[in-house]
């Protein structure tokens, strides 16, 4: 051999014996037989052939059921681009019939199918009419062809492919598909409300792609049921949430992010949360069905998301179209999924202290409702003390719904008033014009449904008050309730508290001759104001201290509440039990704040202990009894 020459590469050897050939099948007809009935949904079925249509560039679809010579029907029309209308009509149906699992559209790429928002890939979705009827027929028109039809048969291997007859000459280009002798287990999913709330699910990504309008007309409902529906993809509720709307998968498509906080998870489970789609097609009802992925976990499965996640990449299973093939594509999606899950996780945890705040809020007006007037009507206790923010107005404090009277004292008796007075002698000139307005008392405080009197004082450059008449208008802002005029008193005004809580503003403005001044006061409508003396119902101070015993004390003045004790943390996600529980401990408080005996705390502290117990275990009971009263379905007549 010459130097330099490669010597060629030997051939592998071949073991005696050994066989090489193609895979193929024993009976073509039962193989295609399986693939259609890998299609066990109606629903799923209809929706196939309606992906069919927006596959071609259909720019409306109408969807028909319909009797027609005795048998039930369901049609499909749409306009199209035709079934492959670059062959004849007999041909084109003809390939559509001989070339059952091959699709032409197979060969897109994953970025060149999101495009086009194509779906389509395996040449099975004709076979899914077995779930819905006995027999299929594809009817197709192309401009400047003669309109033929394909006729398929359930469980039967033959097709005909014939021109179409018996039908008024249509223009243009249209397909129209007619599944005959609908089956009767699929009749009752496939009424016009119930196929197009169907299709607004699973086709939505679709839908808000494409300048598509697709109609459900139900010609076989009776009554009042609706006759025609507009397909609309719903709406998610909740709040959206922002920042997480795209992320980069190298080599495939980006995946599209909708994501929204939808408040609580549902008591009964029903809710599926985020759903995944594939080019707008739905693949999964929720993450739970990505276990083959190592998805089904939070937060992808958490219930208070919802919205949608979309992934072009996606290979789905043909036939049913509903999970997805664990491949590279699906293990590169889950990993871009990883790393949006540490800002998920964070929105999810503010979210969830949001709420436990607002609970807490609501459970403390309930506490002060449940212990509204209880000083009064038993004067023998002492309530809490309660801690007032600095500049906070005392006006009206302790007196109740009748009380307010007291914003008619003098500025000394209420709040002080800025009034420079450098000399207690008599001013030897007037006071002089109008220079400012004041509202005494510059923040007020009202029970609900409870009424308070204020009234305005105009000011000269010195401070010095006005004795002139001066002309005033009153508004109240916000919810605060309505104002009342006071006879012969224009000056003052009587704020009625609305019956709700709210806050707002209360304004006056004062004019005399051509000059006019204005002022406003804050205006807080309480469920409860506090007790005379700085007494009353205060926000329990949470202190988590897991390790101590106590339950509740009193500590600088303060309540405090042992958020970290066992028992709280057995009813923190229960406002019922935990209400009823800062009950017990607010009135074992108030009995030994009243008594002042300590030798009771203990035997308080146990009557705590057995009580809680108790109501847990009620509570517990009560939920399981409602629950099995729910679910027992007494038979008619019994």
């Amino acid at each position: 051999m010459a130097a330099g020459t490669k010597r060629a590469k030997a051939a592998p050897r071949v073991a005696k014996g050994t066989v090489r050939g193609r895979l193929r099948a024993s009976d073509p007809f039962e193989l295609i037989r399986w693939l259609a009935l890998s299609q066990p949904d109606p629903r799923k079925a209809l929706a196939e052939l309606v992906q069919n249509s927006l596959d071609a560039g259909a720019g409306r679809i109408r969807i028909t059921r319909i009797r027609e010579r005795g048998h039930a029907c369901l049609k499909i029309l749409d306009d199209g681009e035709g079934v492959i209308p670059d062959l004849d009509r007999s041909a084109a149906l003809r390939y559509i019939a001989t070339h059952i699992g091959h699709s032409r559209k197979r060969s897109l790429s994953p970025k060149e199918r999101l495009a086009l928002m194509t779906q389509g890939q395996y040449g099975i979705g004709l076979l899914g009419f077995w779930s819905l009827g006995e027999a299929l027929e594809m009817r197709s028109q192309v401009d400047g062809h003669t309109s033929h039809r394909l006729v398929l048969h359930r469980d039967r291997a033959d097709f005909v492919v014939e021109p179409l007859r018996g039908r008024l000459p249509l223009g243009g280009t249209w397909t129209e598909v007619v599944v005959v002798g609908l089956h009767r287990e699929a009749m009752p999913v496939l009424t016009g409300r119930r196929a197009a709330d169907y299709l607004a699910v699973e086709l939505r990504g679709q839908l808000l792609s494409r300048q598509v309008e697709v109609e459900v007309e139900d010609r076989m409902s009776r009554g009042r049921a609706p006759k025609r529906v507009v397909v609309r993809p719903p709406r998610f509720l909740g709040e959206r949430i922002g920042g997480i709307g795209g992320v980069d998968v190298p080599g495939y498509p980006p995946i599209r992010l909708e994501l929204y906080l939808s408040g609580e998870p549902t008591p009964d489970g029903d809710r599926r949360g985020l759903a995944v789609y594939a080019a707008g097609t739905l693949v999964a009802e929720g993450f739970q069905d990505l276990a083959a992925i190592g998805l089904d976990r939070p937060p992808w499965t958490d219930e208070r998301l919802s919205g949608f996640v979309d992934f072009a990449g996606f290979q789905v299973s043909p036939g049913s179209r509903r999970g997805v093939v664990p491949d590279a594509a699906a293990g590169a999606f889950a990993a871009a999924l990883a790393s949006v899950e540490p800002a998920l996780l964070a929105v999810l945890e503010q979210h969830e202290r949001r709420r436990e705040e607002e609970i807490d809020r609501g459970i403390v007006r309930d506490l002060q409702r449940a212990f509204r007037d209880f000083y009064r009507q038993r004067p023998r206790y002492a309530m809490l003390p309660i801690h007032e923010e600095a500049g906070a107005g005392q006006a009206g404090e302790g007196e109740g719904p009748g009380a307010g009277e007291g914003a008619d004292a003098p500025a000394g008796e209420g709040e002080p008033l800025a009034v420079d007075i450098r000399t207690t002698a008599v001013d030897l000139l007037p006071p002089g014009p109008l220079a400012s307005v004041r509202i005494v008392p510059r923040s007020v405080q009202i029970e609900c449904g409870g009424r308070k009197v204020v009234r305005a004082l105009a000011l000269d450059a010195a401070g010095r008050p006005l004795d002139r008449a001066l002309t005033w208008r009153w508004e109240a802002l916000g919810a605060v309730g309505q104002l009342e005029a006071t006879d012969g008193h224009p000056e003052r005004t009587t704020v009625v508290a609305s019956e709700a809580p709210g806050e707002g503003t209360l304004r006056v403005t004062g004019q005399e001759g051509g000059q006019t001044c204005s002022a406003e006061a804050s205006v807080e409508v309480l469920d409860q104001l506090p007790a005379r003396g700085g007494e009353g119902i205060p926000e329990p101070d949470l202190v988590h201290q897991a390790s101590a015993p106590w339950r509740s004390r009193m500590h600088d003045g303060r309540w405090q509440v042992n958020a970290g004790h066992r028992e709280y943390r057995a009813i923190v996600d229960r406002p019922a039990l935990k209400l009823r529980y800062l009950a017990m401990l607010f009135a074992k408080e108030i009995v030994l704040r009243s008594s002042q005996d300590p030798r009771l705390e203990r035997p308080l502290e146990q009557l705590v202990e057995v009580a809680s117990f108790a109501d847990r275990n009620i509570s517990s009971r009560g939920g399981r009894r409602r629950r099995e009263e729910e679910e027992t379905v007494e038979e008619p007549g019994r």
